[in-house]
């Protein structure tokens, strides 16, 4: 018997016609689509829903799905309330459509038509459908850019998502939205600003300016969720120490998608775009201009371009050893007549320098400390590991028997409404609940299967971090070059936290290096 499948996708005028209240697209199109095929006898034992618009057959995960099952010859043909929903993107993407329904000899059935891609005349009218479509597409994309830029220029807030410190809100009176101050965020955004710019207040009564990154452990410290509920990365607090809004501007396109072809492959970049031009918005600002643009200033002085790989490494350590007080890269220093040192390049830090030498020995000496816990830690957690893969290879056999149940439940399906003891209406409905488990339990097994190999790979990554530090540890010692010293310790080292506040020529050290190994982990502490 001939299986045929749904796909349901919402346009962006769907969208546009769910948010004024007139109901939900899919189902309604879900129900049209049965009807059809309750009429014309199709036997429907798929659904692929596509829930959000997207331009290219990359942007939709559903259509990929359902191009692969129409190559693999799965469905005798897919019903569709019209041509123009499966492909809007580019001539490419049309091509690919085209041909995959085409040489799968799979029809196309909407309400008005049914298309036959092996008819030549069919083929024409679908190709002519399909490019249609895409001129359709830019003129709707055309429109929707000049609304936007429109409501920029009357200072309505445009994006999805409010920026940090506002919360969205509809206009009254007149379309669009605007953004109203949150007070406690607010509270935050001025006190990162004032963090970044005036400093930090100490014991002695002086300033210390902070960095983006003890920011956003600051933060972290006294509880204050970020934007999306977690910790705060330091790329969130920087995101904010430049965002125009708390202003009272508005910025459009700033990171806008650049597509080009590269070896033959279409490749999307966002590169930030410096020349974007400000907008004044309605909404309150939160700072005063004067205190925002000495946060750019700063921002632009501090930063530094990355070191070109043609250029020689002196420091053994670079890009790994940071200062745990402001989160700067630590810095070799050359002096003409004694040892090289290590020192933070923030010249408001109250962290000490120290001899290179000094913390390339202190280094290897928390390494090997590092790996001495870590064997313990390691061996008291093997139990727990070594029951990990049974329970999951038992949960994936178990999940396998009832796929097994699923399929033999839809074989008898096929029985029972051939001998009519089943309606159509009710055939449909056990056929679509009986699908959308086994897509279930199909799931659950890929995630499972997933879950146990990432388990496996941890596992197996704990035991080979001790012979790589072990070797890193040997072999240190005996190199002279500092590239060679800086490519092995990267190969194991995430990063050194390291922490001086006294030290000098009369007085003992104090320094500390936390060293940070590339040890994969499921969440479990060793």
């Amino acid at each position: 018997m001939d299986e045929y499948c749904l796909y349901l996708r919402k346009s962006r005028i769907d969208l546009e016609a769910e948010a004024n209240g007139q109901g939900d697209t899919l189902a309604r199109h879900r129900a049209a689509l049965l009807k059809l095929a309750q009429k014309r006898g199709f036997n429907i034992t798929g659904c692929y829903e596509e829930v959000r618009s997207g331009e290219s057959i990359a942007a939709r995960p559903e259509m990929q799905r359902l191009l692969n099952d129409v190559e693999d010859g799965r469905w005798a043909g897919v019903l569709v309330m019209e041509v123009e929903r499966l492909a809007r993107g580019n001539t490419t993407d049309q091509g690919i459509v085209a041909d995959t329904f085409k040489y799968s000899d799979t029809k196309i059935v909407t309400p008005n038509k049914i298309y036959d891609p092996g008819d030549e005349f069919d083929e024409e009218y679908f190709e002519f459908g399909l490019f249609m479509s895409r001129r359709e597409y830019k003129t709707i994309n055309r429109r929707l850019q000049r609304g936007r830029r429109a409501s920029l220029s009357e200072g309505k807030y445009i994006a999805g998502k409010a920026t940090y410190g506002y919360e969205r809100y509809k206009l009254s009176g007149e379309k669009g939205y605007s953004l109203r101050i949150i007070p406690e965020q607010a509270e935050i955004v001025r006190q990162i600003y004032n963090w970044y710019v005036n400093g930090e207040l100490l014991p002695d009564g002086t300033l210390r300016p902070l960095g983006s990154y003890t920011i956003a452990k600051r933060l972290d410290a006294r509880g204050i969720p970020s934007p999306t509920g977690g910790k705060w990365p330091p790329c969130t607090v920087k995101d904010i120490l430049t965002n125009p809004t708390y202003i009272g501007k508005l910025r459009w396109s700033y990171r806008p998608t650049v597509k080009r072809m590269v070896d033959g492959e279409l490749v999307k970049t966002r590169p930030v775009d410096r020349s974007v031009h400000l907008s004044d918005g309605r909404h309150e600002p939160i700072l005063d201009e004067v205190l925002w643009h000495r946060a750019q200033l700063m921002l632009k002085n501090r930063s530094h371009a990355p070191v070109p790989k043609s250029t020689n490494i002196r420091n053994p350590l670079a890009g790994l050893l940071i200062c745990s007080k402001c989160g700067r890269s630590m810095e070799r220093r050359k002096f003409k007549h004694g040892r090289d040192t290590v020192a933070c390049p923030n010249k408001d830090c109250t962290c000490k320098s120290s001899v290179l030498e000094e913390v390339e020995a202190g280094m290897l000496d928390s390494l090997r400390i590092w790996l001495s816990d870590y064997k313990v830690k390691l061996a008291q957690s093997q139990e727990t590991i070594s029951h990990t893969g049974p329970t999951a290879e038992q949960e994936i056999t178990s999940l396998q028997r009832t796929l097994g149940t699923l399929q033999a439940q839809m074989e008898n399906l096929y029985n029972l409404v051939e001998q009519g003891v089943y309606s159509t209406d009710l055939f449909l409905q056990r056929s679509q609940a009986l699908t959308a488990r086994m897509a279930e339990v199909n799931q659950q097994i890929e995630s499972t299967q997933a879950a146990l190999t990432a388990s496996r790979r941890i596992a197996r990554n704990r035991f080979e971090i001790i012979p790589r530090i072990e070797r890193v540890l040997a072999l240190y010692p005996t190199l002279t070059d500092p590239r060679e010293k800086n490519t092995i310790l990267k190969e194991v080292l995430e990063k050194i936290l390291y922490t001086k506040t006294t030290g000098s020529r009369w007085e003992a050290s104090d320094m500390n290096l936390y060293v940070f190994p590339r040890v994969e982990t499921d969440g479990e502490q060793l």
